[in-house]
């Protein structure tokens, strides 16, 4: 049976197997060459909008002292999200609430009476005052397993907060009790935060991707 010119010029469009092995290794190096490279910026972004986030809060948190005469009384742990923080959004976030004004669903906070505790939201924040307006970006999602909790750009929720409590212009010893706070097991050394102090009215910090209590490695707020 004659071979017709359509199948003369189809076959003379065919790969060879050579051909394709020789595309598919190109492919294999463009990739090794440029997924590393697409992962690094997207880290690199990651980190400048974190210490974005940081400087945002740092400054509702400044703004909240200037409108009152004092620094917000968040917890004891110096964390953002501390041990054992309710994930339910109609609870209390004491970070969250005191800066926002409201309930993480979005509810106004409790009518403020006599009985009032103190340190609650309400009482902080009397004048209901939104320093802050979080973003949806800025909590865990809802089917995570520790939803609607404050993250930062890389999704770590252990991120630390001090402020300049004794307000002489550092933070220092006296500001977070002489131990800072640990963050995924892990807490800055000395060459991160200077027994003489950080000249910062209010800080933040929270692990680096993939740093562990042998490789501690730390996004700061002040560097």
């Amino acid at each position: 049976m004659p071979i017709s010119d359509y199948q003369v010029r189809r076959r003379g469009r065919a790969f060879t197997l050579i051909e394709l092995l020789t595309v598919m290794a190109i492919i294999g190096i463009l990739a090794a060459i440029l997924i590393p490279t697409v992962s690094a910026v997207r880290v690199s972004a990651n980190r400048a909008k974190t210490k974005v986030q940081f400087n945002q809060w740092a400054a509702a948190i400044e703004s909240f002292r200037i409108e009152y005469g004092y620094y917000p009384v968040f917890d004891p742990s110096n964390l953002i999200n501390p041990p054992g923080q309710n994930t339910d959004p109609a609870s209390v976030h004491f970070f969250h609430d005191i800066l926002a004004a409201i309930r993480r669903d979005g509810s106004p906070l409790p009518t403020l009476t006599s009985s009032t505790n103190a340190v609650l939201p309400e009482a902080q924040n009397r004048k209901r005052i939104a320093f802050y307006g979080f973003a949806e970006g800025d909590f865990t999602a809802m089917d995570w397993i520790a939803p609607n909790l404050v993250q930062d750009a890389f999704g770590n929720t252990e991120i630390a907060v001090i402020v300049d409590r004794n307000l002489d212009g550092m933070i220092d010893g006296a500001d977070y009790g002489g131990t800072l706070p640990l963050v995924n097991g892990m807490r800055p050394s000395s060459s991160d935060v200077p027994t003489t102090g950080i000249r910062a009215r209010v800080v933040f910090y929270g692990p680096k991707p993939g740093a562990d209590a042998t490789s501690p490695e730390f996004i700061f707020s002040w560097k």
